[in-house]
């Protein structure tokens, strides 16, 4: 049996028609593959940009133009102190509004009181047991007084019946036992007398003696009155006498130049003669010394209508008139001082020193883009601005803007920016 004979290789035949043929294909093939990845590079590349790049969108609003500063609060307000040393009781309570006179608190020295308040119930003790012992020495010396003038009247009457009757030797023994009576009666009498005289002289002694205890109590007892109308406040810290709206030097002064001590004056608290028990508050006016920085050409004038808002205690922005500006290089480069009266009195800040606000100068409205967006190239202020698939510089003008967001002009509502170094290589005015 013979083996198989092993399969030839099929040579296919290849002519330049076929070969021309299958070119084209592959070119046709290639050129598909290419616009269809073009294509899909178009579409995806733009959102691939956006969504790998940190970007905002302007928007159309407006914002304040604002400065973050310090602002000292500044009150029209006097200390009350204390004379003697001792013990307070409040007689209002804290934060409450007083006429003027009004009896705001006592101090009371313990020490000198309780002596006072002994020798007081010891006077007592003893006044009420001498007028009992003088009312029963003065009892008893006018009943032998009474009963002496009876046994006078007796013998009267029995003098006269022996003297009618002619009877010398009984009427001459009752005549004399008539004279021992009178003489009983007179040295009666006078006893009541000297008892009364004793019982008024004890009583002026007694009188003395607690008006001069009365003036040791009030020496012991210090009452603490308001000035004039004003509020109330157990609130110290030291600067009542520094921080006041009529000082000519408010504007010159460093906060960093004084320590404050802030505590509470409370009920049943120990003080020595001297210290301060509470503050009044007086005008109800809140005045505020505000540090801040600012370009010079953007200083608000004396007389400017500004606006302060207290982050920390309330969104709403206060309104308030600018009394007085000072430019305070000492105090850093761009520091100013302003001397601002606020519109109404804060019951809020009557408790502080000092508190963190946004000092408000004013508004401006239109195209708002964050300030992360603003950039710089070759000294032109402008923003990285989305057009046709990637971000191109394009100038603006920045009209306005408050550290967190500007108002440009160059822009419209909707436009895509980059956000870049925080506006940091971008002149902005405030």
């Amino acid at each position: 049996m013979r083996a198989p004979e092993p399969r030839r290789a099929r040579v296919e035949e290849r002519t330049p028609a076929k070969r021309t043929q299958k070119s084209f294909a592959i070119a046709v093939i290639v050129v598909v593959v290419a616009v269809l990845s073009y294509s899909l590079y178009a579409m995806v590349s733009p959102g691939l940009v956006i969504r790998f790049s940190e970007s905002a969108v302007a928007r159309h609003g407006s914002i304040e133009l604002s400065s973050r500063g310090k602002a000292i609060i500044v009150r029209d307000e006097r200390v009350v102190i204390t004379p003697i040393s001792g013990i307070i009781h409040f007689l209002v309570p804290d934060g409450e509004k007083v006429a003027a006179g009004t009896a705001v608190a006592e101090v009371r020295d313990t020490a000198i009181s309780s002596s006072v308040e002994a020798n007081a119930l010891r006077i007592e003790e003893e006044l009420d047991k001498f007028v009992q012992e003088a009312a029963l020495r003065e009892g008893r010396e006018k009943d032998r007084l009474l009963a002496i003038r009876v046994q006078i009247a007796l013998k009267e009457e029995e003098l006269k019946a022996y003297v009618d009757r002619k009877d010398a030797k009984n009427a001459n023994k009752v005549h004399s036992e008539l004279e021992q009576l009178h003489k009983r009666e007179a040295a009666a009498e006078a006893e009541v007398e000297r008892i009364v005289f004793d019982t008024q002289a004890a009583a002026a002694a007694i009188a003395e003696a607690k008006r001069q205890s009365d003036a040791a109590a009030g020496r012991a007892l210090a009452v603490l009155r308001s000035c004039d109308a004003s509020l109330i406040s157990a609130h110290l810290d030291g600067l009542e006498g520094i921080f006041n709206p009529r000082n000519p030097d408010l504007l010159l002064i460093n906060p960093a130049d004084y320590d404050a001590f802030p505590h509470v004056r409370a009920e049943g608290d120990l003080v020595a003669a001297g210290s301060a028990v509470f503050r009044e508050v007086q005008n109800f006016r809140t005045d505020l010394l505000v540090f801040a920085e600012f370009p010079g050409e953007c200083v608000p004038a004396v007389g400017a209508r500004v606006w302060v808002r207290f982050p920390r205690l309330a969104l709403e922005a206060v309104p308030a008139t600018v009394m007085g500006a000072m430019n305070r290089p000492d105090m850093g480069e761009g520091t100013w001082a302003f001397h601002v009266a606020l519109d109404r009195y804060a019951t809020t800040l009557t408790s502080l020193r000092s508190e963190d606000i946004d000092f408000i100068t004013g508004y401006v409205s239109g195209t708002v883009i964050p300030i992360e967006a603003l950039t710089s190239k070759y000294g032109v202020t402008g923003v990285y601005l989305f057009r046709t698939g990637r971000f191109r510089f394009k100038e603006v003008e920045v009209i306005g803007s408050n550290g967190t967001e500007a108002v440009v002009a160059g822009l419209s509502e909707g436009d895509r920016v980059k956000l870049g170094d925080g506006g940091r290589s971008a002149r902005m005015p405030k």
